[in-house]
């Protein structure tokens, strides 16, 4: 079995899904974290000056989902022929377009600011997509692809699963991915992870 050991910042962030991916699939991973003020001691030990980075018997790999990616098809999570694996990678590209877009209403402190970023977020983006996600969670029996959990399900928690400590009632009119939110969240690996999981912000 390969030495994992993941690179990243003291919260959840960019790092989160992969650490839930590994939790997941009961693959062990030394999970190093820091805090804010020492990353300009670390920046320059980082390829391409970022985190995440993860390990893999001391070679390197960056890019969040490059490496959520990588760890999934090494473990099953990924799809079990290229075209699963092309549609997993197309939902979880749909989660990741979500953070992306929405960063920079959390990292807005203004409340009447915030306010109007959460409303063009919520109309343009996450309901249109939210749509979908719902219904084709509905059509395939719970998950986005196949017959069994893959890492594009993972996300999915890992985006819905924050937005939802932030705004309770956004998965009111979504049964289908508080569904699959409560599946995720009740597979023993994860429920061991979520009891010991550093409480942080973000």
């Amino acid at each position: 079995m390969p030495q994992y050991k993941l690179h990243y910042f003291n919260f959840r962030g960019m790092a989160e899904l992969t650490r839930l991916i590994f939790h997941y699939a009961g693959v062990a991973f030394e999970d190093v974290r820091f805090e804010k003020s020492q990353w300009p001691q670390l920046k320059a030990s980082m390829p391409f000056g970022q985190v995440p980075v993860l390990e893999v018997d001391g070679k390197s790999l960056c890019q969040s989902y490059a490496i959520a990616r990588y760890v999934a098809r090494q473990h099953g999570l990924a799809g079990k022929d290229d075209w699963e694996q092309a549609q997993v990678d197309m939902y979880a590209d749909c989660i990741k377009d979500f953070m992306i877009l929405g960063r920079p209403m959390y990292e807005e402190h203004d409340p009447e600011k915030q306010k109007i970023l959460m409303n063009k977020f919520m109309t343009e983006t996450m309901i249109p997509h939210m749509l979908v996600i719902e219904a084709q969670l509905g059509k395939n029996g719970g998950v986005l692809v196949g017959e069994d959990v893959t890492w594009a399900d993972i996300a999915c928690y890992s985006f819905f699963s924050f937005v939802i400590s932030k705004n309770p009632d956004v998965l009111n009119d979504s049964p289908n991915i508080t569904a699959l939110l409560a599946r995720i969240s009740s597979h023993e690996n994860i429920k061991k992870y979520l009891e010991t999981r550093p409480v942080t912000e973000i």
